[in-house]
């Protein structure tokens, strides 16, 4: 049978179908390798052995997954199309990736297997208790449940057992409290139902399992040889898939550190503050970010930065308990916007005379607003203003939201004012004759008697 195996990485293509889960397949090994890794623990050497398509990354998943958001996809078909709803078989769900089995997935099996997409790398943790959140799914449900085509999936590990013989290639992928594996067989309708969601609302696949955990012991600061992957059983046909959770292989138990950027959006060139925490007292911590990112300083659990651009900032903690070069990781990023637009209005337009009023109005919403020059206004604090100026004025209109200033400058015309003379004849005049008289100055004029 056919699988797609899907695992959830956070820089899924952001293209958002009103709100469906999204895929982009065939990411890099470093976004594959920089997305499993998690809290306190380093993950290196990421190899990915799968056909063309077949894995990607993915976002928008909380509604489709149960709540897993985004990471990273592995399957055996197609992991272009695992937006629902649900469907019966077809060409998109029913189709063989290309892949070929492999040893580790017929042993997983117990049978043969096709269309092979599994990924190896080594894992160095700063804790006794590793941890991954994952869901898997399948278009196997519920037609093929106990036909012999039981679609497989592993997470196996090999390296030291804090409290016995190595592991070798161990399957920590199981159902919970138990030591039975997860798959199409173990779990459905029937047999531990309470993992399983029939029919999940905007999946293709016709059966899913909710959010578990797959969780090993292991010996903090060793080095251990993992492998992720998903195979069809029986035959190169209908898929199954597994979803890992962004950042999601992790250290259980380990310190939580946290980190705030102050402000954390932006307009332009300004100071920022970084602060972190959620260690212990005599424990160090590192900053890092790209050169947009401005930093004063990088090592405390406060620093300064001038960013240029949106940035994501990470801090490294190490204390005596974790391993060399295995540090905590956690980021915080400042978001770069350019300062919105601020229009003005006049009312009414157009030109007025000296002594006559207008109003002003700054329509940029809410936020602090200040108006200058302050002569010959109603009021300087508002977004609207009332303007009686004696001469053509330029005023500036500032308004100030958070760490983001928008500015507009609107000009008030003022007539000049007109002074009139009027030239008489030069001598007086007899009734029913005719006299010019004119006027200087500026126009236009009315003449009364």
């Amino acid at each position: 049978m056919k699988k797609i195996f899907s695992l959830i990485l956070l820089t899924g293509w952001f293209s958002n179908y009103f709100g469906q889960i999204t895929t982009t397949v065939n990411p890099t090994i470093a976004q594959m390798q920089a997305l499993l890794q998690g809290n306190g623990v380093v993950v290196s050497g990421l190899t990915i052995t799968c056909p063309a398509g077949a894995f990607a990354t993915f976002s928008n998943g909380n509604a489709a997954l149960g709540g897993l958001s985004s990471g990273i996809l592995l399957t055996t078909g197609s992991a272009s199309f695992v937006a629902g709803p649900p469907s019966a078989i077809t060409t998109v769900d029913n189709s063989s990736s290309g892949g070929g089995g492999s040893a580790l997935g017929d042993a997983l099996s117990g049978g043969t297997t096709f269309d092979g997409c599994y990924i190896n790398f080594l894992i160095t943790p700063n804790c006794s208790t590793l941890s991954i959140s994952y869901v898997f799914a399948s278009e196997e449900y519920p037609e093929f449940v106990g036909t012999g085509v039981n679609d497989v999936f592993g997470f196996v590990i090999s390296g030291q057992n804090p409290s016995g013989p190595v592991y070798n290639n161990k399957n920590i992928a199981l159902v919970p409290n138990t030591t039975t594996p997860v798959s199409i067989d173990n779990v459905n309708a029937g047999l531990n139902s309470a993992y399983y969601v029939a029919n999940p609302t905007g999946l293709i696949y016709d059966g899913r399992t909710t959010v578990l955990s797959a969780s090993t012991s292991v010996v903090p600061c060793q080095t251990y040889t993992m492998t992720i992957g998903v195979w069809d059983d029986g035959d190169p046909f209908v898929d199954s898939g597994v979803f890992l959770d962004v950042n999601g292989l992790s250290c259980l138990g380990n310190p939580t550190i946290t980190a705030v950027a102050n402000p954390s959006t932006i307009c332009g060139a300004q100071t920022i503050t970084l602060t972190t925490g959620g260690g212990i007292a005599s424990g160090t911590y590192t900053w890092a970010a790209p050169a947009s990112g401005g930093l004063v300083s990088t090592n405390g659990q406060t620093v300064t930065a001038n960013p240029t651009a949106a940035t994501t900032y990470s801090v490294l903690y190490s204390d005596v308990n974790t391993c060399p070069g295995v540090p905590l990781v956690t980021t915080t990023t400042v978001s770069f916007t350019p300062p919105p637009a601020l229009p003005v209005s006049q009312s009414p337009s157009g030109s007025i005379c000296s002594g006559q009023s207008v109003t002003l109005t700054a329509n940029g919403g809410a936020g602090t607003y200040s108006w200058s020059p302050s002569s010959n206004l109603s009021t300087t604090s508002n977004s609207v203003t009332v303007s009686t100026p004696s001469v053509t004025t330029t005023y500036t209109v500032t308004k100030t939201v958070g760490a983001c200033v928008s500015s507009t400058v609107i000009t008030v015309n003022v007539n000049a004012s007109s002074s009139v003379s009027i030239t008489p004849p030069s001598s007086s005049i007899c009734s029913g004759q005719s006299i010019n008289l004119t006027a200087s100055g500026a126009g236009p004029f009315v003449w009364t008697a």
